[in-house]
């Protein structure tokens, strides 16, 4: 601490800079309609948690062994799930309906299941048609409710959504960075559930990137040369149009790594927010007030604005107590100046060399 007066200082002047020049925006509208899938009485249990602010179906992936409420409260949907595409207020499934049992008329009486002679009907209230021998005794016990019929003819169905819960161990989306809205539930941790009840409104975020078409090297005379961009981006937003001869970049897929910017070898893609020429002058000031301030050896680390700052604090925190100090636990080094950054790799070798060129 007794050193940290370059740092303090550094800091302090970085914080009085200016915010970034406004960029174009992208908008998101969610009316709360949530898409929850997964076992049939976990889904339930997803849904009374969350609670009633949000409009919300079920798609159920099997009966676990505590099974669906006897009480039916949420629309369920069942079948085979063909697709699940979209971000944050347009969502897409499409689905299979190819079970005999129509959801929407079952009652959970149960006797289906007590009278199947195979067990095929499980807490679900769907069907193992693998297992089915064609007894046809559930339909028998169904008649009242009507809600079994083999001769229902399989129909490809779609519906539209605002978010989707996934409690599924093999997810709809595998790439690093999920579309906004879409977020998945281990049964345990509250926060997906919590974070859900807060994505109902109007949204917007920055648009990112820049593109130029006409020095983009992806494509020429129907033949593919460079897709660093599309290979490298961790949000699958970015995709081949071969009708163009060009890229195709979803702005609503965008999170804003930068990290196409960083690797296009041509300066078609370039990041818009913040500026590599506004990221270079907070680097410039951070160091040159630095040394201004009789600091020497300045390290500078680039960490996220989130996970790295809380880091950060609880280091800070820990070296303030005095048993921890006994410990040998110390705070982070007076020549080290920390920078949050967007995202780690929206800052590419020209920033690194920058801040290599102010010491």
């Amino acid at each position: 601490a007794k050193d940290a007066g370059p740092k303090i200082a550094a800091l302090l002047a970085l914080a009085h800079l200016s915010e970034p020049e406004p960029v174009a925006t992208v908008s998101y509208q969610s009316a709360g309609r949530l898409l929850i899938i997964g076992e049939l009485g976990a889904a339930e249990q997803a849904a009374e948690l969350i609670g009633p602010e949000l409009d919300i179906t079920l798609f159920t992936q099997g009966g676990n062994t505590a099974g669906a409420q006897q009480e039916r409260r949420y629309p369920v949907l069942g079948g085979q799930i063909q697709g699940l595409t979209g971000w944050l207020g347009a969502f897409e499934l499409t689905w299979l309906r190819n079970n005999p049992i129509d959801l929407d008329l079952c009652t959970r009486c149960n006797a289906c299941i007590s009278a199947c002679p195979e067990d095929a009907i499980g807490l679900d209230y769907q069907i193992d048609l693998a297992a089915c021998q064609s007894h046809r005794a559930c339909v028998k016990v169904c008649q009242v409710a009507g809600a079994i019929d083999f001769d229902r003819a399989a129909s490809s169905q779609t519906d539209s959504f605002d978010l989707v819960l996934d409690l599924r161990a093999t997810p709809a989306f595998s790439q690093h960075a999920l579309p906004q809205g879409y977020l998945r539930w281990d049964g345990r941790s509250p926060g997906p559930l919590l974070q859900m009840r807060s994505l109902v409104g109007e949204f917007e975020k920055p648009k990112f990137f820049g593109y130029q078409a006409r020095l983009c090297a992806h494509s020429r005379n129907e033949k593919v040369g460079c897709q660093a961009c599309i290979d490298v981006c961790s949000a699958l937003a970015i995709s081949s149009d071969r009708s163009r001869q060009q890229i195709k970049v979803n702005p609503q897929l965008c999170v804003g790594c930068g990290a196409c910017s960083t690797v296009c070898p041509s300066g078609a893609l370039s990041f818009g927010y913040p500026r590599a020429s506004e990221q270079g002058v907070r680097l410039k000031t951070l160091l040159a007030t630095y040394a201004r301030s009789g600091g020497k050896n300045a390290a500078v680390l680039l960490h996220s604005q989130q996970g790295g700052a809380r880091l950060l604090g609880e280091l800070g925190r820990a070296a303030q107590l005095e048993r921890n100090r006994r410990d040998g636990t110390r705070g982070v080094p007076a020549r080290v100046l920390p920078m949050a950054l967007g995202h780690t790799a929206s800052t590419g070798l020209e920033l690194w060399l920058t801040a290599i060129a102010y010491g």
